[in-house]
This record gives structure tokens, sequence and C-alpha cells, in this order.
């Protein structure tokens, strides 16, 4: 049996968030129509920002992903879905850690974008997503553009991750406004590149927004062999 795995727990709610997405989106009419799939919650992964940003914790963090990884060796797992961007600043050593093939949510966004004919994107996540590039390599394989954010902006964007991780609490409308002057600065589409925006209250609401965890979602059953019931 082929099973997909899931290394989540970073933070919970959006691997809660992104196992029903993986639910919604699979076309089903039954319980066994939909993936095997094995989600390892490793709430205990040091802070992806901080590891990147000051080095702290990146040596733990990498020692427990590939022991994390090395888990699903045994449970027969084909593929790895990580509904965590900044994690993917890591995607080079991940993948070497394993045979198993780590889906690549970044790739696969920037891809969609440019399938889609979006050209100038914004990306709003954390810190280490914005400025540390982990966007911008694929974005010049695709020839698109990254609108530059202003420090407010790139502020405000890590200060509302951060108070849902720590509330749970999915209302932003600060954040909304924040996504819908975007628009205004000739941005074509605005990338949630942080699992905890996707799981904002009407985010989905702007037609240009694009959700890096629903592109997750949606190759995850693509590359399991199964069949997508809702297209974003």
């Amino acid at each position: 049996m082929n099973r997909l795995g899931v290394l989540g727990g970073m933070g919970p709610l959006c691997t809660a968030s992104f196992y029903n997405k993986l639910v919604k989106y699979t076309k089903a009419d039954k319980d066994q129509d939909h993936i095997p799939t094995v989600i390892l919650s490793d709430t205990l992964m040091p802070d992806r920002t901080e590891a990147i940003l000051n080095g702290t914790y990146e040596p733990l963090l990498l020692k427990k992903a590939k022991e994390d990884i090395k888990a699903f060796e045994n449970l027969d797992v084909t593929n790895i879905a990580i509904p965590c961007n900044t994690m993917h600043y890591y995607i080079d050593k991940l993948d070497s850690y394993t045979n198993i093939n780590i889906i690549n949510m970044v790739y696969e966004t920037v891809k969609y974008c440019n399938d889609h004919g979006y050209k100038n994107i914004a990306i709003l996540g954390t810190f280490a997503t914005m400025d540390y590039g982990i966007y911008d390599k694929y974005a010049d394989e695709f020839g698109i553009n990254i609108y530059k954010l202003n420090d407010k902006q790139k502020n405000l964007s890590m200060k509302t991750i951060y108070d849902i991780k720590e509330t749970n609490n999915t209302s932003a409308p600060q954040f909304l406004k924040l996504v819908k002057s975007l628009k205004s600065e000739s941005v074509d589409s605005v990338i949630l590149a942080c699992t905890e925006l996707s799981i904002i209250d009407d985010i989905m609401n702007y037609n240009y927004v694009i959700d890096a965890m629903d592109i997750l979602a949606i190759e995850s059953i693509k590359k399991m062999g199964f069949n997508v019931k809702n297209r974003i």
C-alpha cells in the first residue's frame, strides 16, 4: 500500500487544515477512495524562522527533520508533504535524507503562478520566507517578478502569523487590508506563503490570492495517483 506522509506540527492547526484540504479536494465517494495518509505532527520541531535567521536551532531542526523523514521509510510512504513554507528553505537537505519524493510546495506554487500568467506576485509569510529567497530562485526560473514589500508590510505579516500561533484566533482584519492594498500596487497575485495565513477568516474571498497550502494539497493528490475534485 502506498501512503502519503505528512510532516506536520509546524504548526498543528495548519497541519489539521492541510489534511482537511486533502480530503476536500480528493474525488471520493467513500472512505476507501481517499488517500492512505500518515501524519507525523512533530510539535517539538524548533522554530524554523529562528533557525534560519540566527542559526541557533538549525542543527536540532535538521536532526529532528531527518529522524521524522526516516520514520516514513518504514511506513510504505511514497510521497511526503510538508505544510510549512519556511521549512522549504532546507528542501535540498531534506531531499538528501531519503529516496522518498518530497513534494516541493514552493516550486509547485510558483509553477502554478506561471501556468496562469501571473508575472508580478507578492509573497506574504515569515521573515525567513520573505527575506531569504525561498521563493526567489523558482520565480527567477519562470521569469516572475516578486514585489518588494516594505518593512511595515513584512512586520504585519510576521505579527499576524505569530498571533495565530499563540491564540488560534483566525480573525485578522489588518492583514486583510494589507492583501487588498497590494492589488493596487499592480500585483497580479498575492501568495499566502505561510500556512497560518491560509486559515485566516475570509482570506480566500479575494480572487487574486493563491494559497500555497491549496497547491500542496492538490499536488499531493495528483502525485499519489488520485483524482482532484475541486480545483482552485
